[in-house]
């Protein structure tokens, strides 16, 4: 949104209608001539957005105030100046004993090691089918804009200052989420509840240099003249740049001047306007559309931890002041006490001595303690000192719920299933307030939908896992082919001109079949879902068991492709148990697969043997047929030449009469 030095230039993809330049904290501001309105709308009343931000301003100082405290408290600078002085004239050291700071990180800590997993589900029953696709696209718009990362920098400012902000544009490229850091946010200070659902305008101011505004806007610019105007508005510190410096709307030193970005409600709609102190330099309506309804929405969410009946939003550090106060104060107290001794003269006879020359013997550690002067036992008080700082320390770790789950753990097993239950009892007082930020990362993954709607309109392929050896992809947009008629003019064979409609004067068409567009599968613009998201602990030592418990089972010869071995994995608390699922179900397919190829050469290699082995029957058969034959062709053969034998020697032995006879 709002450009500064700090960051290089980039323009946006024409498809963006107002384009976006990269700011110091990742925000962009609109280049000229991109967010214009089709409509022309008239020119915004300024003044009106000037009010607007200085009412932001003015009526959340005190909130501001207290905000950069808990900061402080937060940086352990929580020693006034005054009391330092006091303790360097005691020749004691300022003491700090710091627990703000482990118990943000603490929680910080358990935020970063939660896994959030967003979900899709149809509103209507034509888009049951795409609810996986749409779950999908979802995880990998948040892996592209590196949303936990930001995540984790939005909650730092959601429980250091009570409030967070982050916007969802796009680039030309790639839909990306960045924080709003709460100096630079500001709001309608009238909103009331957490989330700003109810605040008529939301915006950030960060300051550019001159050149920098000019060479973004120049038409604009070259005709409001100077932007650098000299304003007389001042505010809290809040709102300077860095390094500190004079709060103006335009520093005249170093060239620089204050621009604003608002996001406000006009009626139903949502307009922008970019202005300095010298006037507007782009506006129109929302570029961010809700594409199923046409109405423009705000792409900035952001959520308050806690807030006042003056509406003042705060954070858990703010309750933590007063009681982290009293345990430096008990500290720098006890070890004054501990330093020094107070005495009193026993003996009015013994010779005089200066009341400071006892005091300094007395708090050597080899002093001579004069001749009828003794200390006074100050253990009583030493005693109360000790046991007020502990009940102070364990008040405030009452507040600290992460201190709470550490003396938990300490005092239980190692277990992963303990280490959630201690983990749990000490966040519990905090449930409200990680119910409000899974509500606000809830609202991102909204915005995130709502921008692929409207920007992912051409046919992309969304990565669905992070396995670099198995890449998986799911294509979405993807157009549908089929046969269509469609309108040709008509050409003269003669000239090959197209021929004239006499009645209209146009040239005249003809209907042609052919091959186009008749559809798009998986359109991401059509779907209508509903977003939930769900967070889960990330307990190494619970996966550990868990997966233990797993293998146990297989090891007892629990089929880890049944049914009932993916009911035991939906109903464990591990963390990704979706995506080990999906893991599972597509190994287990492969597996199907696998086997199905193998039964299938199986079968055909038992056919091929079959038919072998009847091949070889009927070749058997045949060979007995023909040995048969054979056999019976030479008994005949045999027959037939004695036959012929004996008909050859009654011949003989007739012939043989014949010729006695004769």
């Amino acid at each position: 949104m709002i450009e500064t030095a700090d960051a290089p230039l980039r323009t946006a993809h024409a498809v963006v209608p107002h384009g976006q330049m990269k700011g110091d904290d990742g925000h962009s501001v609109t280049p000229e001539g991109q967010g214009r309105d089709p409509d022309e709308m008239e020119p915004p009343n300024v003044e009106r957005l000037e009010r607007m931000f200085d009412e932001a301003r003015d009526l959340t100082d005190r909130a501001r105030a207290k905000q950069q405290q808990c900061q402080d408290y937060y940086d352990n600078k929580q020693l006034s100046g005054e009391v330092i002085k006091i303790l360097y004239d005691r020749k004691q050291p300022p003491v700090v004993d710091n627990r703000i700071a482990p118990a943000i990180d603490g929680i910080l800590g358990v935020i970063e090691g939660a896994k959030v997993d967003p979900r899709a589900y149809p509103r209507n029953p034509e888009d049951q089918g795409n609810a996986d696709v749409a779950t999908k696209l979802l995880r990998f718009i948040a892996d592209i804009s590196r949303w936990q990362q930001t995540k984790l920098d939005c909650a730092e400012d959601y429980l250091k200052q009570g409030l967070t902000a982050a916007i969802v544009e796009w680039d030309g490229r790639q839909i990306r989420v960045e924080q709003i850091r709460w100096e630079t946010f500001f709001y309608d200070p009238k909103s009331r509840k957490h989330d700003f659902s109810d605040a008529k305008y939301l915006g950030v101011a960060k300051w550019m240099y001159a050149d920098e505004v000019r060479q973004l806007f120049p038409e604009r610019t070259r005709a409001i003249g100077d932007v650098c105007t000299t304003r007389e508005n001042s505010a809290d510190e809040t709102w300077e740049d860095r390094p500190v410096d004079q709060i103006k709307w335009v520093d005249k030193r170093r060239n620089r001047v204050l621009v604003v970005e608002i996001y406000y409600k006009h009626g139903s709609e949502w307009l922008r306007c970019v202005f300095c102190a010298a006037g507007w330099l782009e506006y129109g309506k929302s570029p961010y559309v809700n594409v199923l309804t046409g109405e423009t929405r705000c792409p900035i969410e952001a959520q308050s931890f806690k807030v006042d009946r003056e509406n003042n939003r705060y954070g858990p550090i703010a309750a933590m002041i007063t009681m982290q106060d009293e345990v430096n104060a008990r500290r720098s107290r006890g070890l004054h006490l501990f330093n020094n001794r107070q005495v009193q003269n026993v003996d009015l006879n013994a010779p005089p001595v200066d009341a400071d020359t006892v005091r300094a013997e007395m708090a050597r550690a080899d002093g001579v303690v004069p001749m009828g002067w003794q200390a006074v036992p100050t253990n009583d008080m030493a005693a109360g000192n000790l046991q007020l700082l502990a009940e102070a320390k364990d008040s405030l770790s009452r507040m600290v719920p992460v201190a709470l789950a550490q003396d938990l753990r300490e005092g239980s097993a190692s277990s992963g299933r303990a280490r959630q239950v201690a983990q749990q009892a000490g966040l519990t007082q905090f449930g409200r307030g990680f119910g409000r930020l899974e509500d606000f990362e809830e609202r991102i993954y909204r915005q995130f939908w709502l921008a692929s709607q409207q920007f992912i309109t051409d046919q992309m392929a969304v990565r669905i896992t992070d396995n670099p050896r198995a890449p998986e992809f799911l294509k979405v947009n993807v157009p549908i082919m089929g046969q269509v008629v469609q309108q040709q003019p008509i050409t003269d064979p003669a000239t090959g001109q197209p021929v004239i409609d006499p009645a209209t004067g146009q040239p005249a068409m003809q209907m042609v079949p052919g091959i186009g567009q008749v559809g798009v599968d998986k359109q991401i613009s059509a779907m209508d879902m509903d977003i939930i998201i769900g967070t889960t602990p990330d307990t190494i030592a619970l996966e550990q068991e868990v997966f233990d418990s797993l293998m146990e089972l297989v090891r007892g010869g629990v089929d880890p492709f049944s049914p009932q071995f993916e009911l035991l994995i939906e109903m464990s608390p591990l963390p990704d148990k979706v995506r080990i699922l999906e893991r599972l179900k597509s190994f287990r397919e492969e597996v199907q697969q696998q086997q199905a190829q193998a039964m299938q050469q199986q079968q055909e290699m038992q056919a091929r043997a079959q038919q072998i082995g009847e091949a070889q029957a009927q070749a058997d058969i045949q060979a007995k047929t023909a040995n048969a034959a054979l056999t019976d062709a030479k008994t005949m053969q045999t027959r037939v030449e004695t036959e012929k034998s004996a008909l050859d020697g009654l011949l003989a032995n007739h012939l043989e009469d014949q010729q006695q006879a004769a």
